[in-house]
């Protein structure tokens, strides 16, 4: 079998190509929160942002989390993090992400991400508007840039 080598080679590392290369995952809920962050990453885009989204993990510096967490999703989620280069962070939006929202455990469903991990940006709502998203990454974003230490 012939291989195109159109991927980079096995355990290989992608370069990032912004300051915050965003990986979205939703783990289970009414999407509601995926259809605003299609929304702020349209906006990124045209504002031409360092933030984006990036279609693999192996390129994201942020696992943004959105819906309760599934059974099934469970293992997705965990390899999706190790699949990450370090350093790794995590982010929670919406309120099935944050402590369960509507949906409570189950034998289908574990509940909220925040109960479970702990998340460097959590951000509630039902789902949060996009101004909201957009300012809470941006304002944490400049958190983060504040607590590096500068060159002498």
């Amino acid at each position: 079998m012939a291989y195109l080598h159109l991927f980079w080679p096995e355990g290989a590392v992608l370069p990032r190509m912004r300051a915050l290369d965003i990986f979205h995952m939703d783990t289970g809920g009414c999407t509601g929160c995926g259809l605003e962050l299609r929304a702020v990453s349209r906006a990124l885009e045209a504002a031409t942002a360092p933030i984006r989204f990036v279609s693999t993990p192996r390129q994201a510096a942020l696992l943004l989390l959105t819906g309760s967490l599934g059974v099934d999703m469970a293992p997705v989620v965990e390899q999706a993090w190790q699949a990450m280069p370090g350093p790794r962070l995590l982010a929670i939006v919406g309120d099935c992400a944050v402590d369960g929202g509507l949906f409570t455990p189950n034998y289908a469903v574990l509940g909220g991400v925040g109960a479970r991990a702990q998340a460097s940006l959590s951000l509630p709502g039902c789902p949060p508007p996009p101004t909201m998203i957009v300012q809470a990454l941006v304002s944490w974003c400049g958190e983060q840039a504040d607590s590096r230490p500068h060159p002498a």
